[in-house]
């Protein structure tokens, strides 16, 4: 049962503004990408360095994630989104004014990189769980998550507008300017927690505590969340192998740079239909067959390239599935650690179970642009990461059966 409408706020109204601000977040943080041949031109760089600023916020946002994720337990989901949005706005204002690469780099990594574990899938998804009953807890998530992948579909190409039409420098400033003069004033008037007699544990109720808490620690001797974690390492190192080489086995494929970059575009289109799509079976059919049967279909995906993509049609319908199940794991696993192990500690088992994530998606780039160095062809990673997909298929499948067995210590 969804929550009771508290001063003119409901549940609805708060889902439609986190999907909202899920989008504006998510999309001006995925534009990097525009900024790389021009900081490369600007600082006589190679794209390997103009890269790094980016990579090293992905480092801090993989090391950040846990304690946010407890923090979020503690004072809220709510609180968290509004520090953060104010802290990716200023990190925006630092890249700026940036005289050199490393001061690009340390003030672009440490405070998006920090802020990005604010306004990652755990900040979006735990909020909208409390608003929502189990019944509807799967469509509601999916839906919030939906803003994430389709964000950099406006805001890419509206930031490389400002970049080749202005300078660089603009361009991070109109990031910033978005959040503070969106983002945040939307976050700070509409997103709400829920009224505490619903049983949504309110911020400092629910979650306060320490990152290993007693009920941490159980948590984590849980054969169920180990299934879920190994999992998730499919997740990221899979995904993150298609989003850094799929522009290259498009050219491989025969394909042009334009249509490869469109099947980027693609899978964040997919990424948002995915999400809804994984949210609605998983209330519909089940969390375990939902979770197994989207690690199920990304791993054909994989195949695919290899054995049946041959032209830009099928690429670009290759491209689309790909996100769409992308998403479609990521949803339901948000949905099943916040079921699982509880609302009072689903801040910081979603943050730990990232770090994993993250550490999967750092190897699967570099060791599928190594195999291919080696090989001369992709089409080796490409079935290796098939194969971990069906493993996390089977895990997700079994998952069913570890969590049945599962006594919670709270």
């Amino acid at each position: 049962m969804t929550t009771t409408v508290r001063r003119g706020m409901n549940p609805y109204m708060v889902l439609a503004l986190t999907t909202l601000v899920a989008f504006v977040a998510s999309g001006v943080r995925m534009s990097y990408g525009v900024f790389v041949v021009p900081l490369s031109d600007a600082f006589t760089l190679s794209r390997a360095e103009a890269a790094l600023p980016l990579s090293l916020s992905m480092v801090v946002w993989g090391v950040m994630q846990p304690f946010t994720g407890a923090w979020m337990d503690t004072y809220g989901p709510r609180r968290i989104i509004l520090a953060s949005l104010l802290t990716m706005a200023l990190g925006f204002v630092a890249a700026s004014i940036a005289q050199s690469l490393w001061l690009l780099a340390i003030g672009y990594a440490l405070l998006v990189g920090s802020a990005s574990s604010g306004l990652a899938v755990a900040a979006f998804s735990i909020l909208v769980s409390r608003w929502f009953g189990p019944e509807k807890r799967g469509r509601a998530i999916g839906i919030a998550l939906a803003g994430i992948p389709v964000g950099s579909v406006l805001f890419a190409p509206l930031t490389s507008a400002v970049v080749y039409r202005e300078s660089w420098q603009t361009a991070f400033l109109f990031l910033a300017a978005v959040l503070m003069l969106i983002a945040l004033p939307l976050s700070f008037i509409f997103l709400r927690e829920p009224p505490s007699s619903t049983g949504a544990p309110r911020a400092a109720a629910a979650g306060a505590g320490s990152l290993f808490s007693r009920e941490v620690r159980w948590a984590l001797r849980t054969r169920a969340y180990w299934l879920l974690l190994t999992a998730y390492f499919g997740c990221g190192s899979t995904g993150w192998f298609l989003y850094g080489h799929l522009p290259a086995i498009a050219l491989d494929m025969g394909l042009s740079p334009q249509q490869g970059a469109t099947g980027l575009g693609l899978i964040g289109v997919g990424g948002g239909m995915g999400a809804i799509l994984g949210g609605w079976a998983a209330d519909r059919f089940g969390r375990y067959h939902t979770l197994a049967g989207g690690y199920l279909v990304r791993a054909l995906g994989f195949f695919f390239l290899v054995y049946v993509v041959h032209d830009v049609t099928t690429f670009y319908l290759a491209s689309l599935v790909a996100g769409l199940s992308m998403f479609v794991t990521i949803t339901v696993t948000q949905l099943l650690i916040y079921e699982l192990f509880g609302a009072a500690i689903a801040g910081r088992m979603i943050g730990l179970t990232f770090v994993l994530h993250q550490v999967g998606s750092t190897i699967g780039p570099y060791l599928g642009g190594s195999m291919y160095d080696a090989l001369g062809s992709y089409t080796a990673a490409l079935l290796i990461s098939g194969g971990i997909l069906l493993v996390s298929a089977f895990l997700g499948w079994r998952l069913k059966y570890a969590a049945k067995g599962q006594t919670s210590v709270r």
